[in-house]
């Protein structure tokens, strides 16, 4: 694009907010409107696309930046606005490192040309000075369109239309299928920002944790493995819309004009989709009706700073209009280290040409830097060893490494283990934050923790074996600290752009057009696993042999630094069409047919990396643990502060280590489910029909859907620095397809005005996956299957202003997938396969290599993952209202009970195991001599397992008793191990892990209209979720956790100011009233000996393996002008 162009637009965007301005009684200000070389953003004006982009170390920074500044002036009140520039730097500097470069990106550029042409238009003619107090115009308050819903007709808490049920607008009251939609009031009452505050007042939807797991860790949560928040809806994974596309942009308030909440599969909205649910947003977009304007401020605890703006011009009455909205926000967090900055701009266009007729456009984009906090705290591998140091004198407890195990005594002490052996090209580097050393700790010693039986406390209580622990003792370590330190964050920089057309046709028949794209990247540099740990250094030199370490009998904390970057970008073109027919007869009703077509394109590309020295130095693989580089940072005890883990940017450019000179990069995991890429393209088509019969007392829903899916896995080529990256080159790539058939059937039945019965049933198809393979081939995995049902009550009092809904429900998924179940096969099969080549292939064997190749790949897949099932069954029961014209109400009642089932089913049956008593039959048995012996009759015939015996005994070198594989078991102990370990595994994944059954919450409001209060608001909520399911004990029965409960209140005065168009309101939110602070536990820690868990030696209560933390009172002040 020429200067021309940007000069006209910046010139248009000015212009525009002069006249509104003018309007108000205000000025505006353009300081500058556009750099030339790069699509700009102001408040005003706004421009989407062009220009280029550069790839460094801090995210996708714009070259150029727009600047604009309004003043609004008027009496005692005065708005400063000043424009911000989109991809500013992390607040901390990075250095640049060598980084995956995303290969073939395809990017899409739209160009925001609206404002040149609404400029144009509007000199054209001049509009009439509004009234005083605007009403829509008959043009506006007619809906034409059966696609839209119009959210300015939502009043209070309650809202009358939805797209839920049937993708046409439908009252709440005749929608059969389970819908919560919640209002922009109920969004400012209680200043919700986003969905992770929006599902706490939610019917049934919570943030995932990864409590719902078997294990204790949080990787998936804290990763880049989403783009968007992880959300369970009725205890299974739900997706997110927007404006009823697929999003894979994280959703924020400020562009929101309403969410819904839509529980359960629902084909009719999502053919492929995740079985819980969907959760979407609806846009705010310009109104053709009348101006209108907000800035809204935020500030409040822990350093929370948040500023909205949102205007709306009518450029043409009834038929032109557009509006802006932008945010900056930087807000602290309660812990160490914590952040939520974000800069966006979301801008909207409504054209009207014709009454008929009307396009709509709007587009985003913006930028979020976010610390990433764990619910949890860090890893124990210290306490044992600091009481011992504490008791005893440093002297005791620390000693010269020589690359020997640690003694009984010295475990004793908390001296547990050692490093990586001294042998070959093992290396443990380690650079110390501190100051600044390099050295390598292969040999050294590791202090360790209560759950290892080989330590004592002073007082000489044992240790107990078990799983890991976390830190809890308040007296040294406060939950407020966040060892991950400044260093762990997340980036993403997000765009996405809608267009729309409505046109009604005829009276009855009318069509719809809307196109959707959306680009997300997410880059997450963080720690994973058990890193950061806290451990004591019993280390006297640094490293064997080296010289003495000034840090001995200090705490460190220390890891190594991975990075998780994602690309995700989703095009979908959609055309649907609606006819009424009307047949004037009570019997054959009325009824409205709707079909849509659509197609959606998707590119999704997803590398793990390590921090590691660049060039491969001691093992071929890039990312191997020999390759990286550890990052450490000594505490000074009892100064909160230096409790951190090292900062991966505290390193130099060039590291000195072993003689030479080395540069870092960010190394790749080989290509497999942890770095891998692929599209998808799916074509829909889908038809749907609603009727009224009965004078309107009976409303019937049904509608088919179909969706073709290709998923195209994208291979790799290996760069020498960085390992394998991702290729689009199509010769190296593998399609699957997949046709799946949805559908969905509702009713409702008003019985009497005021009740309703409900009934709802529908499937749908789960989100395929572009990376995991399972058995029995190693193709990509299928997708899930989900189906449920709703039935129940609806009823309408005090003349509509309050409604309830009261439903049971039911859902099934088949076929979800996820690395849980899997008992270790890939690997397993390997060893197998490999011990049965050496002695069965070859010259003079009983296969030639020729032979031996298709009978290794068909008993060796690459599989990566395994599936299970789940079932999720409960009541659910809302309530909203507005009671008066002053007082307004929500409130929610929910039990789930949701269980995992047949987890690694496919499994089983590709290795031939047997069902007996709920269990895998054990098909292995140990003789006397402690030889493993197999019995063919414990496993199916024609399977994997059979087929290793008939191997087996075509040789006695063979014979599976006796060969070995590389770990030094003979096969038929591997046979006996997997049976074990799937038994172990079902054990542990069919529990109910994290669920809390039981959840309600409730918030009311109320206003003062007279009397000496008037103007002044008052609110409060309650929210309550029963205890979780932590573990079960020694017995089978079910251990539970502690209820989650917080109390919030909402103070409001709002008022006109003199010479100051509109209203003010000041508004104060307060969460957790009462500070309920307890922890949550969430895992005990157990073992062998100690199956329903045991104490931490010191006073320290009950041991952990995972507990989360609870945010304290928060106090939020919101200032809001609007007009």
């Amino acid at each position: 694009m020429g200067s021309s162009f940007w000069t006209a637009v910046g010139a248009a965007g000015e212009f525009a907010g002069a006249r509104w301005a003018a309007r108000i009684g205000a000025r505006a200000i353009a300081s500058e409107a556009v750099n030339h070389s790069r699509a700009g953003f102001g408040f005003i004006g706004m421009v989407v696309g062009g220009g280029g982009e550069t790839i460094h170390e801090g995210g996708v920074r714009p070259q150029g930046k727009s600047e604009l500044t309004l003043v609004f002036g008027g009496g005692c009140v005065c708005f400063l606005v000043s424009c911000f520039r989109v991809g500013s730097a992390p607040r901390k500097p990075s250095p640049e490192l060598k980084m995956n470069p995303l290969i073939c990106r395809r990017r899409a550029s739209i160009v925001g040309v609206f404002m040149a042409v609404a400029a144009s238009l509007t000199a054209q003619t001049a509009p009439p000075a509004p009234p005083a107090t605007p009403a829509p115009t008959a043009t506006e308050a007619v809906e034409l369109s059966p696609f839209t819903v119009n959210t300015s007709r939502d009043v209070g808490y309650q809202a009358e239309n939805t797209l839920a049920g049937s993708r046409l607008n439908t009252s709440l009251r005749d929608t059969a299928s389970s819908v919560s939609v919640f209002t922009r009031e109920f969004l400012d009452d209680l200043a919700i920002t986003d969905v992770r505050e929006l599902v706490q007042y939610s019917m049934n939807a919570e943030i995932s944790s990864n409590e719902n797991q078997a294990g204790s860790g949080q990787n998936p949560v804290v990763n880049a493995q989403s783009l968007t928040p992880l959300v369970l809806i009725r205890g299974a994974a739900a997706s997110v819309g927007m404006d009823y596309f697929t999003s894979i942009t994280p959703s924020d308030a400020y562009r929101v004009g309403r969410y819904e909440d839509n529980r359960g599969p629902n084909s009719i909205l999502f053919g492929v989709g995740a079985p819980g649910g969907l959760i979407n947003e609806s846009s705010k977009i310009a109104s053709t009706a009348r101006d209108s304007a907000l800035v809204r401020t935020s500030a409040g605890s822990f350093d929370r700073h948040r500023l909205e703006l949102d205007a709306n011009w009518v450029l043409r009455k009834d038929r032109l209009a557009m509006s802006v909205a932008g945010l900056q926000q930087e807000n602290g967090g309660w812990r160490a280290f914590d952040y939520q900055d974000k800069k966006r701009i979301f801008s909207s266009i409504t054209v009207r040409p014709v009454r008929s007729l009307t396009v709509t456009a709007m587009g985003e984009i913006g930028r979020d830097v976010t610390a990433v906090i764990r619910n949890t705290v860090e890893t124990d591998q210290a306490l044992a060893w600091l009481d011992n140091r504490n008791a005893k004198g440093v002297s005791a407890v620390t000693f010269d490494p020589n690359n020997a195990v640690p003694t009984t005594a010295m475990s004793a002490l908390g001296v547990t283990a050692r490093d990586v052996a001294a042998t070959g090209n093992n290396h443990k580097v380690i650079f110390i934050e501190n100051d600044g050393t390099i050295f390598d700790a292969r040999g050294s010693l590791l202090s360790g923790t209560y759950n290892n039986s080989a330590v004592r406390a002073p007082d000489g209580t044992p240790g107990v074996t078990s799983g890991a622990l976390k830190v809890y003792d308040p007296r040294m370590y406060p939950g407020n600290v966040n060892a991950a330190g400044p260093g762990m964050f997340r980036q993403q920089t997000l765009r996405n752009y809608t267009i729309t057309a409505d046109w009604q046709a005829t009276r009855n028949l009318a069509f719809n057009f809307g196109r959707n794209y959306q680009y997300s990247r997410a880059r997450v540099t963080l720690m994973t696993g058990a890193d950061p740990t806290l451990r004591g250094d019993p280390n006297r030199t640094l490293g064997v042999g080296g010289p003495a370490n000034p840090y001995a009998g200090r705490l460190y904390f220390d890891g190594e630094w991975r990075r998780d970057d994602h690309v995700g970008e989703v095009a979908e073109t959609r055309l649907a069409a609606s006819y009424a027919l009307d047949t004037q007869s009570k019997w054959f009703g009325r009824h409205r047919f709707a079909a849509l077509v659509s197609q959606t394109e998707q590119f999704d590309v997803r590398a793990n990396s390590w921090l590691a020295f660049a060039g491969r130095p001691y093992n071929a693989t890039p990312n191997n643990i020999n390759n990286r580089i550890t990052v450490r940072n000594y505490i000074t005890e009892g100064s909160w502060a230096t409790y951190r883990v090292g900062d991966w940017r505290s390193l130099p450019s060039t590291v000195n280590f072993d003689g030479r000179a080395y540069t870092l990069a960010w190394a790749n995991e080989v290509g497999g489910p942890n770095n891998s890429g692929g599209e998808q393209k799916s074509t829909t088509a889908l038809g749907a029909v609603q009727s009224h019969f009965l004078a309107d007392r009976l409303v019937t829903t049904f509608g088919y859907r179909q969706d073709k899916v290709d998923v195209i896995e994208l291979g790799f080529y290996n760069d020498p620095v960085i390992g394998d990256i991702v290729d689009r080159d199509r010769s190296k790539s593998k399609t699957t397809s997949a046709t799946g058939f949805t559908g969905t059937a509702g009713a409702v039945l008003h019985v009497f005005k005021w009740t309703s019965l409900v009934a709802n049933r529908s499937s749908n198809q789960g989100v395929p996956s572009f990376v995991r393979t399972t058995f029995p081939t190693g193709e990509l995995a299928p997708a899930s299957k989900g189906v449920g049902s709703d039935y129940g009550l609806g009823g309408d009092f005090l003349g509509g202003r309050l409604h309830a809904k009261l439903v049971y429900f039911s859902s099934t998924e088949q076929g979800r997938i996820t690395t849980n179940g899997l008992a270790g096969a890939p690997g397993r099969n390997t060893r197998v396969m490999d011990a049965f080549a050496g002695v069965l292939a070859g010259t003079g064997l009983p296969f030639s290599t020729s032979q031996w190749q298709p009978i290794y790949s068909a008993y060796n897949p690459p599989v990566t993952a395994a599936s299970s099932d789940s079932q999720s069954k409960g009541y659910e029961a809302r309530i909203t209202a507005n009671l008066t014209r002053n007082w307004r109400l929500v409130a929610n009642y929910s039990y789930t009970d949701f269980i995992r089932k047949n987890v690694g089913a496919e499994v089983a049956q590709w290795y031939g195991l047997k069902m007996a008593d709920d269990r895998f039959v054990q098909g292995v048995r140990q003789d006397a001599s402690g030889r493993f012996v197999v019995d063919p009759s414990g496993f199916e015939p024609g399977k994997a397992v059979a087929k290793w015996l008939e191997l087996g005994a075509l040789r006695s070198q063979a014979s599976v008793g006796t060969l070995t594989t590389s770990n030094g078991n003979s096969v038929a102990q591997e046979i006996y191990n997997l049976v074990d370990t799937m038994n172990a595994e079902r054990d542990d994944e069919e529990k109910r892990w994290g669920l809390r059954p039981h959840k309600v919450s409730l918030f009311t409001a109320y206003d003062f209209r007279a009397g000496r209060m008037k103007g002044f608001s008052v609110g409060g909520g309650w929210r309550w979720r029963s205890a979780n399911v932590i573990g079960a004990d020694s017995n089978g029965n079910e251990l539970t956790g502690e209820p989650i409960v917080a109390n919030d209140l909402m103070f409001a005065y709002t008022r006109k100011f003199e010479r100051l168009p509109g209203r003010v309101r000041f508004q104060l939110n307060v969460s957790n009233v009462f500070d309920h602070t307890d922890i949550l536990p969430v895992r005990i820690a157990t073992g062998a000996s100690m199956p329903d868990g045991y104490v931490v030696p010191g006073g320290r209560g009950r041991a952990y393996g995972r507990y989360d933390l609870v945010a304290p009172r928060e106090l939020r002040c919101t200032t809001t002008w609007t007009y």
